[in-house]
């Protein structure tokens, strides 16, 4: 089988090449930097050098895979540019598999970037296409990742939840996920909500920090919007900042501290776990 990847840069498309890679599929990836997408993806991967907006590249490409990794980048524009890939899929008849967001946000009235993944699920189920979406919950490697940079520079992390818990999962198993819905047709037409097996509390999250590095962690509570300004100091965009200022609200609530068994159910083996991630990255918190 051949598998277009969308996406594959970022932090979660490498983990889907190389679960891919794994299975002995064939991958192709759309990259606009050959040179970095060879520093990041297996070697077994055969990159397309091309943009979104070079319809005529992926149209071509399309028509010689079997299915389409949908993950773009989150944006003002994220479903325009998602409902165009998945119309140019629907000429062709590839299958498409959408990374989606957390499921407490997918909604027509949900936070900017969850209710532009809710009009492009609502778009890609009508497309006539085979379809599935994946809906991970927050990825450990971005909230964790950025604890970790905290704590190297003022050994404290930023609380904007509260006492609310969050479902974090790892990429890496988001990535085999993907690598099965990608491969198997049985599971077209269903929505994977992906978690990990626990939904700590920035403060539990804290402690295991300092359990598994020896490195002290203060817990400092912050407001959403204090995170979005924090955020947009550091150089993201005003979408950027309202979006994780937004997402952070969302979560305060308790919205995503659901758990589910969909990875386990996928993967054949249970989801890693908070514990799991710091202990085998402890040079993030250290370095």
């Amino acid at each position: 089988m051949t598998i277009l990847v969308t996406g594959a840069t970022g932090k979660l498309g490498p983990h889907v090449a190389a679960a891919l890679v794994r299975r002995g599929e064939q991958v192709r990836a759309l990259v606009r930097d050959p040179e970095r997408a060879a520093a990041v993806l297996p070697r077994e991967v055969e990159l397309v050098s091309g943009e979104f907006a070079d319809t005529a590249v992926v149209a071509r490409e399309l028509a010689a895979v079997d299915a389409m990794l949908l993950l773009t980048p989150h944006g003002p524009k994220m479903a325009a540019v998602q409902n165009g890939l998945i119309d140019l899929a629907a000429k062709v008849g590839t299958r498409v598999v959408k990374v989606s967001g957390t499921s407490a946000g997918i909604r027509a009235d949900g936070p900017d970037a969850c209710r532009q993944h809710f009009e492009s699920e609502q778009h890609l189920a009508t497309a006539g296409v085979p379809w599935s979406v994946l809906r991970p919950n927050g990825f450990m490697q971005t909230l964790i990742a950025a604890m970790a940079g905290t704590i190297r520079e003022r050994g404290i992390i930023a609380n904007p939840l509260g006492s609310a818990g969050i479902s974090l999962v790892d990429c890496a198993d988001v990535g085999e996920a993907a690598a099965v819905v990608l491969t198997d047709p049985a599971q077209d037409g269903r929505h994977h909500v992906l978690t990990g097996p626990a939904a700590p509390t920035y403060a539990e999250i804290a402690k295991v920090i300092e359990e598994e590095t020896g490195v002290a962690v203060g817990v400092v509570e912050v407001t959403p919007q204090q995170a979005g300004d924090a955020a947009r100091a550091r150089g993201l965009s005003d979408w950027e900042a309202g979006h994780l200022a937004e997402m952070l609200e969302m979560f305060r609530s308790g919205a995503s501290e659901y758990v589910t068994d969909d990875v386990q159910a996928l993967t054949g083996r249970p989801p890693r776990s908070v514990r799991d991630f710091v202990r085998d990255n402890r040079r993030l918190f250290t370095s």
